[in-house]
């Protein structure tokens, strides 16, 4: 667009490591009675956020016989209601629709899922995937614009097309199937969040701009 590159800043949004780190995955667990391999959503449930299709690639593993659990947290959209009114009581099985849940909840999520997965259309970023590395989770995010500066695909998470519940199946397949490549890619998030993605270092780049923009540099 012309601007030179000098004059770009980007910075985007940070975490607070001591707010989201502490969760109880066991409480989280046996509150629901969750066995095997938990793929855990926080978003608000709609059709851009990934939603119905992250519940398509769950219900595809269990008609196999796979034991892998779907768990949404957030606030449900109307089409998402309706998509779910439709769905027979059996295709329900291992999906646990939570709604709006409180922050200590919420940290037990993170640390009692296997995999976190938010294949949305519509973040520019997506600061869930920083809480979720936080507690050494892989991520799975939609290839669409900011999201891909945030997960590197094949390194701390995997990167589907949007909308495509196959290929969304399969990423889910790849990271049930290999806890230690789980705990490779957990762990280099987790670094990542560190090194790049607190408050205490993206404030200082913020606050500077600012100062230099009304003239005290």
């Amino acid at each position: 667009r012309g601007v030179p590159p000098e004059r770009i800043l980007v910075a985007g949004p940070g975490v607070n490591p001591e707010e989201i780190v502490g969760g109880d995955g066991a409480r989280f667990r046996a509150r629901y009675g969750i066995q095997g391999t938990l793929v855990a959503s926080i978003s608000n449930l709609s059709y851009d956020k990934g939603t119905f299709h992250l519940i398509e690639a769950v219900r595809r593993f269990r008609q196999q016989g796979s034991e892998v659990s779907l768990a949404l947290a957030g606030t449900p959209l109307q089409p998402f209601r309706r998509y779910w009114e439709r769905l027979p009581h059996e295709a329900r099985k291992g999906i646990y629709v939570l709604g709006p849940i409180s922050e200590e909840e919420k940290r037990d999520l993170l640390d009692a899922c296997d995999i976190f997965a938010m294949p949305s259309r519509t973040d520019s970023f997506g600061i869930v995937y920083l809480e979720a590395w936080l507690y050494r989770k892989p991520v799975i995010g939609a290839r669409t614009w900011g999201v891909t500066d945030v997960i590197q695909h094949g390194e701390d998470g995997l990167l589907v097309p949007f909308g495509d519940a196959d290929a969304l199946a399969e990423a889910i397949d790849t990271l049930a199937c290999q806890p230690e490549l789980r705990e490779v890619m957990g762990r280099r998030g987790e670094q990542k969040v560190y090194a790049l993605h607190t408050w205490d270092r993206k404030y200082p780049l913020i606050r500077d701009l600012y100062l230099y923009l009304v003239g005290n540099p």
